[in-house]
């Protein structure tokens, strides 16, 4: 994962909040660069260096979160797509045989950072994602618009049976979880910003006062810089 620019990145508890507001409607979003930092946040946040900072966290709760903001990416900006075979980079051409397991990497127009690109399974993509993915890749195409995700976008606005009404409910508790939890956890990774602070501003040795800095620059881009 590249560094994330301070400018434009978003704290873990900014991320569930912002999914929130995000949720109730599939209107292509407005704000890309919002979207791509709450998606590249959660990455950050479980990455080995942090993991130990994220043992609060449900990791199958924000893949989720990780799962709907992708989807909401993929459906709402303008971008190409390649499909990769499982675990490897290689690329399968277009038009062949749509894999059943796998990665779709997307790259939205108009983005200059090589963060902004991004992977999921095409196991975790909502069903109706992967039908209209699959008629744009039979055409040989690997550019996909909004327009080609308005089935998706009608099929959750009318969708008002009790199955729904179930999913929408666990969706608002699975918020209201994640949400405490990114609260928990800001506490302790701003506990471990004061300490690492503190070390590096008196650490005699130029390669371990440069560690601690990259230290305090990944839990900066995760759980912001603390205030007191």
């Amino acid at each position: 994962m590249g560094k994330l620019e301070r400018r434009n990145s978003m704290t873990l508890d900014e991320v569930s909040v912002y999914w929130r507001e995000l949720r109730g409607t599939r209107a292509p979003a407005t704000g890309r660069n919002r979207l791509l930092n709450s998606i590249i946040t959660i990455d950050l946040a479980f990455e080995g260096s942090l993991s130990s900072l994220s043992k609060h966290l449900s990791q199958d709760k924000w893949e989720r979160i990780r799962s709907d903001l992708f989807d909401v990416l993929v459906t709402s900006f303008s971008g190409y797509f390649t499909l990769h075979k499982p675990d490897t980079d290689e690329v399968l051409e277009l038009r062949s045989d749509w894999p059943e397991e796998g990665t779709i990497e997307f790259a939205p127009k108009q983005t200059n950072r090589t963060s902004d690109i991004l992977r999921a399974d095409i196991s975790r993509l909502h069903p109706s994602i992967v039908l209209s993915l699959r008629w744009v890749w039979a055409e040989g195409r690997n550019e996909i618009t909004p327009d080609d995700f308005e089935s998706f976008r009608e099929a959750s606005v009318k969708d008002e049976s009790e199955e729904a009404a179930v999913t929408r409910e666990f969706l608002d508790r699975l918020c209201e979880i994640c949400v405490e939890e990114a609260k928990k956890s800001k506490r302790i990774a701003h506990r471990t910003w004061w300490r690492l602070s503190s070390e590096v501003s008196t650490c005699p040795d130029k390669q371990k006062r440069n560690q601690i800095k990259k230290q305090l620059t990944r839990l900066e881009n995760v759980w912001g810089v603390p205030t007191s």
